[in-house]
């Protein structure tokens, strides 16, 4: 079966700034902007608010903001994705196909991602 997108629940702006230096330290750490540099709390900031405002405000009516980055950081440090991969051979500078990657995510979460590739035409990574 397919699953529907959730996205965009909200108003787009429910996110509050996150003061929790604990929760501050764990998002930047588990959940960094990597287009940002380390440390850059403002835009850590905007970044996590855009994927609460995109995905966390469809759980709000079981999840505070504060739960759902919680949530997110245990589910997360629930699946190490990167031994994963590797445990299925994908491999940095090896070449692999989207649907490689899928099923070795799907292997151990019982669920296949949904992935898209930004920067390429192929259906190869």
């Amino acid at each position: 079966t397919k699953s529907k997108m959730i996205n965009d629940c909200g108003s787009g702006d429910d996110y509050k700034h996150i003061m929790n230096p604990h929760m501050l330290k764990q998002l930047e750490s588990d959940w960094p902007d990597l287009t940002s540099t380390a440390g850059d709390i403002d835009k850590y900031q905007d970044f996590w608010g855009y994927e609460f405002n995109k995905h966390g405000t469809c759980s709000m009516d079981l999840y505070n903001q504060h739960q759902y980055f919680d949530l997110a950081l245990k589910l997360k440090n629930q699946f190490d994705l990167l031994k994963i991969l590797r445990n299925h051979g994908i491999i940095p500078r090896k070449r692999c196909t989207v649907k490689d990657v899928e099923d070795a995510i799907k292997a151990v979460s019982g669920h296949v991602p949904n992935l898209n590739c930004i920067g390429r035409s192929s259906n190869t990574m």
